[in-house]
């Protein structure tokens, strides 16, 4: 851009920028940012300082300010420019420009404008220049941007002095609109350059003495005023330097924070300085003041656990133990989140995880947005439940229990389903340095400490931090409206006439009221002219008091409305809102911004204003639940925008630098383990202390780059364990770092590597805390952005409606807007302080509605309440809005408003009790007067007084501490439900009032067992937030009605037909709580239109004024009672009077009285129902008999009256019969039957043949069978190929077809097995399987499966004994003789044979019963015990207790004598079983070799056949995982990381080349094979636990075996059984090995871009190959063994393929050497001679030749494919098959055949080539 310098150029540059600024936003926002480069500040400069500054005479200075000056200004006050967020830094830099140095420029120019404005008249200045006010208003406000630019240090020199010069001018000016905004502008600057305490010294007027003697305390001042000094580090006297939330320090300080008084004299800050420092002290305190104490016990627990510290009275809170700070994150939406584990909640560890879900989600605990305090003993964090927490999901509906255990399965880190602990996640709620500290120590170091997560049910962050935050931002500026009229600095003044509003002073301005008119004609009122409201209120809706607020809010900048209760507020507030609109264009006031206290009631103003006409509305915030609403929602609308060029450039900025400093964040984040400090430690003393590096880590060379994950933390701690114990006292540090690393002690070198740490601690610290500082910066730049959308919005909308913590929080967006209206509703329930965060700066009229003798704000501390005789003080809970109707004192100024009399909701009875206690000028409408009385009711007024005792408080329970009464809830809900039965109120028209959410609770869940009932949104959350959470049974029955239940604080603004009041207290010290409030007492009084009824004790409530006066207006109506009255409907002069709730039902059961109702019904008979209502008149029916005749057989109905008349005649025709088609004949029919003999059916039964199975069947007559096709039933009872019957039915077997069988379809079989087991007395319970062996018994066995680790058998006797292990078939000739022992008590000799175990006496020969000794126990020759000798013939007592002799049971088990020999594996083919039961007979010696054979030889085959499918499935996944591989093969894509240095270690295991290669190869294309490989590893773990026991067993047999000679020691033991799990894992495990490594090594070799040299060390791989060949030589497996010889070679041909060359330099390069190589050759000679020898190796020669090929360097080999890996696996798989024949080979390698052994010949083993042992039967 080239600088104009002609005076032309430059006033065309100026005058074409600002034309151009009020085109469309987009340009507009263009030309302001490029305003603010360099080239175009240049311009500014020239302007300033060559031509402003050298402006010679008056004609130039005229000229100068029309042709660049006036320009330049109208572009800087533009609105959209002044008001952009965007634009903020283009016009920061633009008034810096004017500024200048010091101040200087701006001097200059103000000078040079000051002299023209002296200069301001005829003929110098013409008609277009405007008048000399319009001059000086627009360039005020041109120093008041530019003052808000700057610093006030650099200005203060220079602007005070302008600001005097430039109010002499503007007091010389008429007071118009420009001349009082530049009073406005002027007086701001006066506060922020602290002019105004100089200005206002010689205007304070005397204080006047008071009449009586008063005593000042002088307060204790904050901060640095205090006499003691500070009481903690976060008291100041500056408000905008205090932390929202406390400090550690103010937690623990035992001094009271300075709570400032209502008297601004006792303040430590003048006017509005001080209102607004006194409103953020007390707010703070009511607000945070409450967590304090809480937190304070909570640190007590934590610092003392052991100790039984007295918990005091304090804000209710929920305490959780925290197991560990688990992990932080950080998101876009959400930022920076921790993740914590809990220990679960006491209730919910209990709980199933159903109910603990359930629990959860009622208890509504950690919700999101729920402010809780992260403990430890020294620490505080607060903190805010992020949304990211898995809470419960709100639905109600019971899922199905397998849906819930998926749910288990995916979703742990909840609230709810692990019983030990719950997860949450939180975000820093003040993110500070030190708290940042705190959770980054807390997530690094995994040392156990106590800490304590603290929760406070109910307080929200954002209810109070924005409002805090703007007070604070607001104490900075001092730009508040009104700040005369809000804290004036003279005392004395009591009254002040109040200016009107700024827009209005413009020339000629007047308010058109014809929007108004019912007529449509015109009404115009100037502001400046005396109201006249007769005249508006006989042409408008409005009666004359609102007529005449409305009139004087128009011409008050600050206008205060009171509306006692049903007065109109809101209806007068709307017809404001019309007026302003329909003047907006011409007053230039802006959207109307339109505030309330709470959502519900922000909703029901907007959509009145919607009902009203006005379309042009934004709703802000996300918890309306207007329906209305829900498409005018700021953040709904925003999405249908688009957003102008210079924001999409903003945000195309903004974007990527926030998504790099959440990139940054969130790799600290990642990188932030454990190991972090030992590794920042490692670099720290690498170049520090490098003595110690080499001595800790050993020498590194610099080329090589460590690519395996070396633990430094383990190097550490090996360098300390080294280090000797020493008695003596550790040197000094730097003593220490002088010496040799060998010299120190072990405590010495603890010592060292701490002072280490504590050295690169906080590096890690400060770091995370910048990275965390950048991301927050570029997060809120992002959000600006986004908010210059949302402001564009705003600026198009009429009504802007937000609450007062809403605007609070788009406080900052909403500065910009220039809105000139704001308006409150419910005034008098609104905080000052809420109210003045939402006095923007552009504010030029505050309308307050409201009604201070109504409801005052809430606040949760009693001590700051003006109820409470100490709280006065403070009076934190008076409104502004009563402040200033109703001052305190009468110094205070007291500000005129207005009251409307009118009320038009109560009937006047009911209005004179508030009129003759508060509103005494109240009246009455005509309208109310003419309200129908209440039906069923005697009275529309009355006070039912009892005495019956309120329940006391239980102080343990947080929620019995809300009053009750149960003698209400009934009466109440008995009376509501008398009510209901009228039948005349709707939903909405019955409302149930109380004070306490206690008896609130207790009435929902009575009322809700007969009504659906209707609860405030407020009242709703406090039941939560007081633990009223249980969810109450909901039994809905046809009463009819939705009924509303509230509180009083939550009705204020409702009203009902009829109302129902319980007042709960009733006792006898008259205390009736905060009932005794006039506020309260008047919102309760005025709800009810027709009638209202109050429950309560008289007696409680009358020792308090007003309830005094109430109860002696009821006594003088005789409205108050121990009785209730009530009327019948019917019988009006009955009387009904209810003392009880059971009276109710006894005296008007339906609503009416005890008496017959005798009404006509509409069929005309009399009502013989007990009275009830009019409205259920209608709906009884008549008992009487139906007097109406069938037309065409003239019978009489048989019905009741009130049921309908039947359709067929039904009557029975004695003496007839009715012929039927069919042949039969039907005796007696009724009526209509002999009307319509062809719809009659044959009701008789008849015997029938079924065509096709000739099933006979008995059926109704219906006609011909073929006809009407019947359904046989019968069982089909078809045997099929199991032998079980089909299941199925003779219908659904055979297919019929005209009574023809075609087709015959069983069912399967649905019967239980019933087979035998082999190895137990079971039989197989599961469906029929005939095609598939039984799976193995799943009863509880009595026999031990895994074999027994005793290597001595117990089976012996006197004459000999059996030498094998337990587990092992006994070797031993059992003994034949009987046994010598005697049995007890009877003494006689023992039964069975000698070594056996003695049985129970009863089976002693001699003493037996006759049921035993008459037992046949010689089935040979079929004896009785009796009969038995026993000493030839001893007879066995097996456990089951089937006795047998001894000759007997061996020729049942088919026992030779000569049974001792040599084991033979594998050899039996069931196990020995009692012939009986098949009972066990593991307990008989006599038969340890048959069943312990048996059950060995059975448990060697299901492990082998086990881990056999084991390896399938995992060779399966090994050739799926190389096919993947195999088709995704691209080197460029994967290997770009290898570019970036030249050498890597790749580690010394197995598993440290894997992580290498993984590590430095992008795209996780090795993820899953390595999970494989840790899969394989952990099943090989597996197999060999497994595998120990049999092992060991087949050890000590061939031991045994050896030891007694049998078999020769030079052969394989006949005895031995070689199981190959652990050898099959081991190739496996190194097969997957080496995939991984050659397809890595082939992408490298397909990438010439690769140079990068890599270094394997192998001796650990070799040395696992050479353990897999030495596995496999013991235990005679020949494949294993040459397999292990292929891996030795191939890995190492692998490795050699990295190397340049054959020299000995370049293998040593890569991890090799000549020694290994040759060896490796050796090994290939090895497995080539096995391969060659044996058949069963011969399938490995393809991958020998090309593993050899590759060794001499010919060709790059890769492994088999994987086709011939899917042919080799099958072959494999089917070598072993659990239903083949089993046999062991001379080596001991069991294996299997199918077929019968028979037929086959010599059988070979597959493994060996070895001849299959024979097998006796």
């Amino acid at each position: 851009m080239n600088i104009p310098s002609p005076k032309s150029k430059l006033a065309q540059f100026f005058q074409e920028a600002h034309k151009l600024v009020q085109g469309t936003t987009d340009i507009s926002q263009c030309v302001v940012t490029e305003l603010a480069t360099e080239e175009a500040a240049a311009i500014i400069r020239v302007l300033l300082d060559d031509h402003v500054r050298f402006c010679g005479n008056n004609h130039e200075r005229i000229n100068l300010w029309r042709d660049c000056v006036r320009p330049l200004f109208g572009i800087l006050t533009e609105p959209r420019v002044i008001n952009s967020a965007i634009l903020e830094v283009p016009t920061g830099t633009i008034y810096n420009v004017i500024l200048g140095y010091d101040g200087t420029r701006v001097h200059i120019l103000f000078m040079f404008l000051i002299g023209l404005a002296e200069k301001w008249q005829a003929p110098l200045v013409n008609v277009e220049d405007g008048s000399k006010d319009e001059f000086l208003g627009l360039c005020i406000s041109v120093l008041v941007k530019a003052v808000d630019c700057g610093t006030r240090k650099t200005l203060t020199d220079v602007v005070p002095k302008l600001v005097i010069k430039l109010q002499n001018l503007v007091d010389g000016l008429d007071r118009n609109y420009w001349s009082l905004q530049a009073v406005k502008h002027l007086e701001y600057i006066r506060r922020h350059f602290n002019i105004a305490e100089e200005v206002a010294k010689d205007a304070v007027p005397s204080i006047p003495l008071p009449d009586h003697a008063t005593f000042f305390l002088p307060p204790d001042l904050p901060g640095s005023l205090s006499a003691d000094g500070p009481r903690h580090d976060n008291d100041f006297e500056d408000i905008s330097k205090i932390r929202i939330l406390p400090t550690m320090s103010e937690l623990i300080s035992t001094r009271q924070d300075y709570r400032p008084v209502n008297n601004p004299s006792h303040l430590h800050l003048p006017g509005i300085q001080g209102l607004i420092d006194r409103h953020f002290r007390l707010l703070r305190e009511d607000t945070v003041g409450q967590l304090k104490q809480g937190i304070f016990e909570e640190l007590q627990i934590l610092q003392n656990p052991k100790s039984t510290y007295s918990l005091q009275k304090s804000a209710s809170k929920f305490s959780y133990g925290v197991e560990s700070v688990v992990h932080a994150t950080c998101t876009r939406r959400l930022g920076l989140e921790f993740h914590l584990k809990l220990k679960q909640p006491e209730p919910a560890c209990k709980m199933t995880t159903e109910a603990r879900e359930n629990w959860w989600r009622l208890s509504k605990r950690l919700e999101a947005g729920a402010l809780v305090c992260l403990l430890e003993r020294d620490t505080a964090v607060f903190c805010v439940v992020s949304e990211s927490t898995i809470r419960p999901k709100n639905n109600l509906l019971r899922k199905s229990t397998q849906e819930n255990r998926n749910r288990v399965t995916t979703e742990k880190q909840n609230l709810y389903i692990n019983a030990s602990f719950a997860y949450v996640s939180l975000s820093l709620a003040e993110p500070s340095d030190a708290d940042l500290g705190v959770m980054l120590r807390a997530i690094r170091f995994e040392k156990p400490t106590q800490r304590s997560l603290v929760e406070f049910p109910g307080v929200l962050l954002p209810s109070f931090k924005p409002t805090l935050s703007a007070l604070q931002q607001i104490s900075k500026t001092l730009d508040l409206p009104f700040t005369n009229l809000l804290a004036p600095i003279s005392d004395g003044l009591t009254q002040v006439t109040i200016p009107p509003p700024l827009y209005t002073t413009k020339p000629k301005f007047a308010f058109d009221l014809k929007c108004l008119t019912s007529d449509g004609g015109n009404f115009t009122f100037r502001p400046k002219n005396s109201p006249n409201p007769r005249d508006l209120s006989s042409r408008s809706s409005l009666d004359e008091g609102q007529a005449l607020a409305l009139l004087n809010t128009l011409k008050r900048s600050l206008a205060l409305i009171q509306g006692p209760p049903g007065t109109g507020k809101s209806y007068t507030g709307e017809a404001i809102i019309k007026v302003l609109l329909a003047n907006k264009k011409n007053a230039d006031i802006g959207p109307i911004i339109c505030i309330c206290r709470t959502n519900h009631a922000l909703d029901q103003l907007l959509e009145n204003i919607w009902h009203g006409g006005v379309k042009q509305i934004i709703r802000i915030g996300s918890r309306s639940k207007s329906a209305i609403l829900k498409e005018v929602n700021l953040r709904k609308v925003a999405q249908d925008v688009e957003r102008t060029r210079s924001e999409k450039r903003a945000l195309s900025k903004s974007g990527p630098a926030l998504e790099k400093a959440e990139k940054a964040l969130k790799s600290f984040i990642d990188n932030n383990g454990s190991s972090t400090i030992p590794k920042r430690v490692k670099d720290h003393i690498k170049s520090t202390a490098t003595a110690y590096y080499k001595a800790i880590f050993g020498t590194e060379h610099e080329e090589w780059s460590v690519s395996t994950s070396v633990d430094e933390d383990n190097c550490f701690r090996r360098w300390v364990n080294e280090g000797i114990v020493s008695d003596n006292t550790s040197r000094e540090i730097s003593i220490l770092m002088t010496l040799h690393p060998s010299a120190l002690t072990r405590q010495e070198r603890i010592l060292v590597c701490s002072t280490w740490a504590s050295e690169v601690i906080p590096e890690l610290e400060e770091e995370f805390i910048y990275l965390h500082r950048e991301h927050w910066n570029a997060k809120r730049k992002h959000e600006t952005v986004q908010h210059e959308m949302d402001l564009r919005i705003l600026r198009h909308a009429d009504v802007i409606g937000a609450t007062t913590t809403g605007l609070a929080k788009n406080l900052e967006t909403l500065r910009r807007l220039d809105s000139k209206v704001i308006l409150c509703e419910e005034a008098g329930e609104v905080l000052e302080s809420h109210i003045l965060t939402a006095l923007l700066p552009s504010v030029e009229q505050a309308i307050l509605i409201g009604d201070h003798l109504q409801l005052r704000p809430h606040i949760d501390n009693w001590e700051l309440s003006v109820a409470n005789p100490q709280g006065e003080k403070y009076s934190l809970d008076v409104s502004l809005f009563e402040r200033l109707v109703k001052p305190t004192r009468p110094t205070d100024l007291k500000l005129p408003f207005d009251m409307l009399t009118v009320q038009r909701r109560m009937h006047p009875s009911i209005s004179n009790l508030i009129r003759n206690t508060l509103y005494h000028n109240l009246q009455d409408s005509k309208g109310v007067g003419n309200y129908p009385e209440v039906t069923g009711m005697r009275k529309r007024l009355y006070w039912f007084d009892h005495e019956y005792p309120e329940t006391s408080p239980n102080s343990k329970l947080d929620t019995d501490t809300s009053r009750a009464n149960n003698f209400e809830v009934e009466m109440v809900c008995a009376f509501v439900s008398h009510l209901v039965r009228q039948g005349v109120y709707n939903h909405d028209d019955i409302a149930i009032i109380t004070p306490y959410l206690g008896q609130l609770h207790k009435l929902r869940f009575k009322l809700e067992e007969s009504f659906e009932v209707v609860i405030e949104d407020q009242d709703l959350i406090d039941l939560k937030d007081k633990g009223f959470d249980e969810t109450p049974i909901v039994r809905k029955q046809n009463l009819g009605s939705c009924l509303r239940l509230a509180t009083v604080d939550n009705f204020q603004g409702e009203e009902a037909k009829v109302v129902a009041i319980s007042l709960v207290r009733s006792n006898l010290d008259q205390q009736c709580g905060f009932m005794a409030n006039t506020n309260r007492i008047n919102v309760l009084l005025s709800r009810a239109k027709h009638g209202m009824y109050i429950f309560g004790n008289s007696t409680t409530y009358g020792a308090v004024g007003m309830w005094s006066k109430v109860i002696h207006m009821l006594n003088e109506n005789g409205n108050i009672g121990t009785s209730l009255p009530l009327q019948c409907p019917r019988h009006k002069d009955t009387l009904i009077e209810v003392s009880d709730f059971k009276d109710f039902a006894q005296l008007s059961p339906d609503g009416g009285c005890n008496a017959q109702c005798l009404q006509a019904l509409e069929c005309g008979h009399k009502c013989f129902s007990v009275c009830h209502a009019a409205q259920l008149h209608m709906t009884v029916k008549c008992q009487q008999q139906c007097s109406l005749f069938k037309k065409a057989c003239n019978h009489s109905c048989p019905n009741r009256c009130g049921d309908p008349c039947e359709e067929k005649c039904s009557t029975i025709l004695e003496g007839q019969e009715l012929p039927l088609p069919c042949g039969h004949v039907l005796v007696a029919p009724q009526c209509w039957q002999t009307l319509e003999p062809g719809q009659v059916k044959c009701r008789q039964r008849t015997k029938i043949t079924i065509p096709g199975c000739n099933h006979s069947a008995e059926v109704l007559c219906r006609g011909s069978i073929t006809n009407n096709p019947v359904m046989c039933t019968a069982s089909c009872d078809y045997l099929l190929m199991c032998g079980h019957k089909c299941p199925g039915t003779c219908e659904t077997c055979i297919i019929r077809e005209d009574g023809r069988v075609v087709k015959e379809a069983h069912r399967s079989c649905a019967s239980i097995c019933g087979r035998h087991y082999d190895t137990c007395s079971h039989i197989c319970k599961r469906p029929c399987h005939p095609d598939k062996e039984c799976p193995p018994c799943d009863v509880l066995c009595d026999e031990q499966c895994i074999p027994c680790k005793k290597s001595k058998c117990s089976s012996k006797c006197p004459h000999g004994r059996c030498t094998m292990p337990c587990a092992a078939p006994c070797n031993w000739i059992p003994c034949f003789r009987r046994c010598t022992e005697q049995l007890q008590p009877c003494g006689h000799q023992c039964p069975s044979l000698c070594g056996e175990v003695c049985p129970d006496a009863k089976y002693c020969q001699i003493c037996a019963t006759d049921d035993i000794s008459s037992t046949i126990v010689d089935t040979t020759r079929n004896r009785e015990y009796r009969h038995i000798n026993l000493d030839m013939d001893p007879c066995i007592f097996p456990r089951c207790g089937h006795m047998m002799t001894v000759s007997s049971m061996d020729s049942q088990l088919g026992m030779a004598i000569a049974i001792k020999g040599i084991y033979k594996p594998l050899s039996s083919t069931n196990t020995k079983v009692c012939p009986k039961c098949r009972g066990s007979l593991r307990n008989i010696s006599r038969y340890g070799r048959l069943v312990r054979q048996a059950l060995l030889d059975e448990s060697t085959r299901r492990f082998i056949c086990w881990y056999q499918t084991q390896f399938n499935m995992l060779e399966q996944r090994l050739i799926d995982e190389q096919q993947k591989l195999e088709s995704q093969k691209n080197a460029g894509k994967h290997l770009k990381l290898y570019n970036r240095a030249k050498q890597y270690d790749m580690g010394a295991f197995q598993i440290d080349h894997l992580t290498a290669i993984q590590k430095y190869v992008s795209n996780g294309r090795y993820n899953r094979m390595i999970s494989l490989y840790f899969d394989i590893f952990l099943c090989m773990d597996h197999i060999r636990d497994e595998e120990k026991p049999y092992k060991r067993v087949f050890g000590l047999i061939d031991h045994v075996h050896r030891t007694e000679g049998i078999g020769g020691s030079s052969k394989p033991s006949a005895s031995q059984v070689h199981t190959r799990g652990e050898l099959l894992a081991q190739t496996t495990l190194f097969r997957c090995y080496l995939i991984v490594l050659s397809d890595f090594l082939a992408l490298r070799r397909d990438s010439p871009e690769c140079r990068a040299i890599l270094h394997f060390r192998l001796e650990r791989p070799l040395e696992d190959c050479e353990m897999i060949i030495k596995l496999a030589q013991t235990t005679g497996y020949i494949v294993q063994e040459a397999e292990g010889h292929i891996f030795f070679t191939r890995l190492v041909a692998l490795v050699k393929q990295l190397a340049r060359s054959e020299e000995p330099i370049d293998l040593k390069v890569v991890g090799l050497s000549d020694a290994v190589v040759i060896k490796a050759k050796d090994h290939y000679l090895k497995a080539e001679a096995i391969a060659n020898k044996f058949p069963s190796a011969s399938h490995l020669q393809t991958e020998l030749d090309a593993v050899g090929k590759m060794l001499s360097g010919e060709l790059f080999y890769g492994g088999k494919s994987v086709q011939e890996q899917h042919v080799i696996h099958t072959e494999m798989a089917t070598k072993l098959i659990s239903k083949g024949q089993w046999y062991t080979c001379a080596h001991g390698h069991p294996f299997t055949v199918a077929g019968s052994p028979l037929s086959m010949g010599i059988i070979d083993c597959p493994e060996c080539g070895a001849h299959a042992r024979v097998i006796e039967s």
